[in-house]
């Protein structure tokens, strides 16, 4: 399956390259959790019938508002423990990110899930009209889904300039995870240099001593990365 490769703008628009999902991928994943979810909804009906909620108004009313708690909750606490993977996207391969390629927060991924009963109607619609194939959920949370690739340890921040925070260390992480893979070495200096750049403006002098020869190598020697 052909992988879509998109540029995701991050810190001080770098662009950051992401194996994104394309609508065929995300639907075969959609697929197999709607069976999944499916096996689930049989079992708490069988439980309904047998305790004879299925009686009546009110006893129907429970019954709908519990799918649509199991299918929210599905969805909703499969992403957050498994980090963006639900059932089908693991069987896929796929896993959902921040527009930074980092690692999203259990708030976005309950956000991307609150719409879900549109995105069923107008979900592939908006994925087949969007180069990230976001969904109206992913537009909502900031998230895309790409191919999950298997990576060695992840890059870990031994230190960052003052006043950084959470998206500029997200960017330069995702930027390190992810330069080895990148088939244009150029490209892959030219990133570097622009974080460095940005490293010496929100810190000037704390690149003192850096050999910035090879930017990538003096990107980590900066910051000193590890491996975790």
């Amino acid at each position: 399956m052909e992988l879509e490769r998109e540029s995701i703008l991050g810190l001080d628009n770098i662009r950051l390259g992401l194996p994104v999902a394309g609508v065929g991928s995300r639907t075969l994943a959609g697929l197999v959790d709607y069976l999944c979810l499916g096996v689930v909804v049989a079992a708490w009906l069988v439980i309904c019938a047998v305790i004879g909620w299925l009686d009546g108004d009110w006893g129907i009313a429970l019954v709908v508002v519990g799918l649509f708690l199991l299918e929210w909750c599905y969805f909703s606490i499969l992403e957050v423990v498994t980090g963006g993977r639900t059932l089908g996207k693991r069987a896929v391969g796929l896993r959902v990110v921040t527009a930074e390629g980092a690692a999203p927060g259990a708030g976005a991924l309950v956000t991307r899930n609150l719409v879900r009963s549109l995105d069923l109607l107008f979900g592939v619609p908006l994925m087949a009209l969007d180069p990230m194939s976001r969904r109206l959920g992913d537009r909502l949370a900031g998230t895309v889904v790409v191919h999950d690739r298997r990576r060695g340890p992840e890059p870990l921040l031994g230190r960052t300039p003052p006043g950084w925070g959470a998206r500029e260390v997200a960017v330069v992480e995702a930027f390190l995870a992810r330069e080895g893979e990148l088939e244009d070495a150029g490209r892959s200096r030219e990133m570097a240099l622009r974080l460095l750049a940005r490293v010496e403006r929100d810190a000037p002098g704390f690149l003192d001593g850096v050999d910035q020869s090879d930017p990538v190598r003096a990107l980590r020697e900066a910051l000193q990365v590890e491996r975790v």
